[in-house]
């Protein structure tokens, strides 16, 4: 379920191929060294899923092979999880090997929220209110973990600014629908 979106209307702006990814973002620093992932952007190109470039060119999966305990995953998703927080106000945490868990305000945010992510190239999946994205033990500051809090940073700007009331609301109906009949199927089987 991939809700589009309207582009936002563009004046005069050069002409650039919208299937190239973005632009980096510069990283912005707070005093004591540490990245300011709340400072880092004003304003958000569009969404893949409107037209706009995708955050990456690859897609950044979710390592297969994580070593959950070592000092450098306990560091990277640190601060994926701190970003996360900064950027979109929503709490996370570790989960299995290999993902970061997000607790979203509801179902339709964490599944619309998903699609997004997959869209700029980053792996994601949802479960109920919960969405997973990706880290890993060799994720870099500069490279994957900005790359994942982009596309939080991103997706949840356009969840909380751009897609209206009635929208989140159709969403919700629909997939309270789509529960209803796979209930009635498992029933009729």
């Amino acid at each position: 379920m991939t809700t589009l979106l309207q582009p936002a209307e563009s004046h005069s702006a050069p002409q650039r191929d919208r299937r190239a990814p973005m632009a980096a973002a510069p990283i912005a620093y707070n005093d004591d060294g540490s990245v300011a992932w709340d400072h880092m952007w004003t304003s958000f190109c569009e969404l893949a899923s409107v037209g706009g470039p995708p955050h990456r060119s690859d897609l950044l999966r979710a390592p297969c092979n994580v070593d959950a305990g070592s000092a450098a995953y306990h560091t990277v998703a640190a601060e994926i999880i701190r970003g996360i927080r900064l950027v979109s106000g929503l709490e996370a945490t570790t989960g299995e090997p290999g993902w970061i868990v997000v607790e979203c305000t509801s179902t339709t945010q964490a599944r619309w929220l998903s699609e997004q992510i997959n869209q700029e190239n980053v792996e994601s999946h949802w479960s109920g209110k919960r969405l997973f994205v990706p880290a890993g033990e060799h994720f870099t500051v500069k490279r994957e973990v900005k790359n994942v809090i982009t596309a939080v940073a991103k997706t949840t700007h356009y969840w909380n600014e751009h897609v209206g009331k009635e929208v989140k609301q159709a969403m919700a109906v629909e997939a309270a629908l789509q529960s209803v009949v796979a209930w009635l199927r498992r029933l009729a089987q």
